[in-house]
């Protein structure tokens, strides 16, 4: 003989498994739930520049980036009444070369190494670096012009060289150095810090977010306001950041 529950029963066993359910998931109890945690859980990275001194860390970013076998730059500098863009290359202590672009005039290339700088460029490229607005100047193609560092008509090309290096551009005694909120930068976990010139001067740096902090970014305000980029750095453990963009 066939037995049928009451039905009220029968909800009863039914609301009680319900609940059962819902708490083994909300607890993690249930089936499988061991690993949906664990990629969460080893997704977050250790900050390897947790519990440093800022100073220290953007001192050493600073200087491993100086050390660097090559590297490449992307500089954007206002120097005097000149704003200029450039794509340089390091390499050595003193080798600097690469294309130049100054705003509203034209482009062309330097090369510096030693106490000699050469460039050569475009008509407007060179009207502006002899400044004269008269004459006429043809494209120097492939002849370059030659010029020692010490020359007063090549200090802004000069500069910029030397603005880019991060030996030259590190302040002799920066203040306030703190850090901010991480980012990134060309794709990588990027940790920022501020600070000041004892001039006053903002200066913003992005420094490689890894146990040999390289420095990835340097920008700053005030009268000579530009930023350095830095790509295909190359040290001692092999390129560290992205190959060298188009300025």
């Amino acid at each position: 003989m066939r037995t049928t529950m009451p039905a009220t029963t029968t909800t009863t066993a039914t609301a009680l498994a319900f609940a059962a359910l819902l708490t083994a998931t909300a607890t993690g109890c249930g089936p499988g739930a061991g690993s949906a945690a664990s990629p969460a859980a080893s997704s977050t990275k250790p900050d390897p520049l947790a519990g440093r001194d800022p100073a220290a860390v953007l001192r050493a970013a600073y200087e491993e980036t100086a050390k660097a076998e090559n590297k490449n730059a992307l500089v954007k500098r206002t120097i005097g009444d000149r704003e200029i863009s450039a794509a340089l290359t390091f390499e050595g202590d003193s080798g600097c070369w690469g294309k130049v672009t100054v705003a509203r005039a034209g482009t062309g290339e330097i090369l510096m190494e030693g106490g000699r700088l050469s460039f050569k460029g475009d008509e407007g490229f060179l009207r502006d670096q002899f400044r004269d607005p008269t004459a006429s100047y043809p494209d120097s193609g492939q002849g370059w012009i030659d010029a020692r560092t010490s020359d007063p008509s090549v200090a802004h090309l000069r500069t910029l060289c030397a603005a880019a290096r991060p030996d030259r551009a590190f302040p002799a005694e920066p203040t306030a150095v703190r850090r901010e909120p991480d980012a990134r930068q060309n794709g990588k976990p990027v940790a920022v810090f501020s600070s000041k010139a004892p001039d006053g001067t903002e200066i913003t740096d992005h420094v490689l977010l890894d146990a040999v902090p390289y420095l990835v970014k340097h920008a700053q305000q005030g009268p000579d306001a530009g930023s350095v980029e830095y790509t295909g750095v190359r040290g001692p453990a092999g390129t560290v950041s992205q190959a060298p963009l188009e300025s």
